[in-house]
C-alpha cells in the first residue's frame, strides 16, 4: 500500500468515497434533482484543491484508492483559546470496509496533523461518527461541545 497527496485526477474517486462515507454514517440520500451532489462535490474538490483550502491524501492498494483523508483550512472569528481564528478541519476520512482496522485511517490522520502543524495551525477540529471516534481519541482529540478538537 502507498499513500500520496490526492491530485485533480482523483476527484471522481473522492466524490464516490465521500458519498459512501455519508451513506455509511446514516445520512439520508435525497432524490432532490436540484441537489446534483456529484457535480457539487466535484466542483468543491476541484476548486478547493486548486486554491489550497483543502488538501487530501489517499491510500492505494494495487493502484486502487481504498481510503481518503482531508483537511480544510479556514479562519473563524478569533476567541480566547484561538486568538488567530485559524482552524484546520478534518473531513473526508473514509476507509473502504474491507480495509478497516489495519491502521490506514490513523496513518492518514497523522498526515493531516503534520500538515496542519507545518502551516502553523494551533487548532484542529472535526465531527466524528461512532466509526472513527476511537481513532481521534487515540490521537489526542477531545470532545468539546459537539466537536472534537486537538490543540497543537
Amino acid at each position: 500500500m502507498k499513500k500520496r497527496l490526492a491530485v485533480i485526477n482523483d476527484v471522481p474517486v473522492l466524490v464516490k468515497l465521500r458519498k459512501q462515507q455519508l451513506m455509511d454514517e446514516g445520512l439520508p440520500v435525497t432524490s432532490n434533482i436540484n441537489s446534483n451532489i456529484d457535480k457539487r462535490l466535484a466542483d468543491y474538490f476541484t476548486s478547493a484543491h486548486a486554491d489550497g483550502s483543502f488538501i487530501s491524501w489517499v491510500m492505494e492498494n494495487n493502484d486502487e484508492i481504498i481510503a481518503t483523508s482531508g483537511v480544510c483550512f479556514y479562519t473563524l472569528p478569533p476567541n480566547f483559546s484561538n486568538p488567530t481564528g485559524r482552524t484546520a478541519y478534518v473531513t473526508n476520512m473514509y476507509t473502504k470496509p474491507e480495509y478497516r482496522r489495519k491502521g490506514i485511517a490513523t496513518e492518514l490522520l497523522n498526515m493531516v496533523i503534520v500538515e496542519a502543524k507545518s502551516r502553523g495551525y494551533k487548532v484542529i477540529r472535526l465531527h466524528t461518527s461512532e466509526f472513527g471516534k476511537s481513532i481521534y481519541e487515540k490521537a489526542g482529540f477531545v470532545d468539546t461541545d459537539g466537536y472534537m478538537a486537538l490543540r497543537l
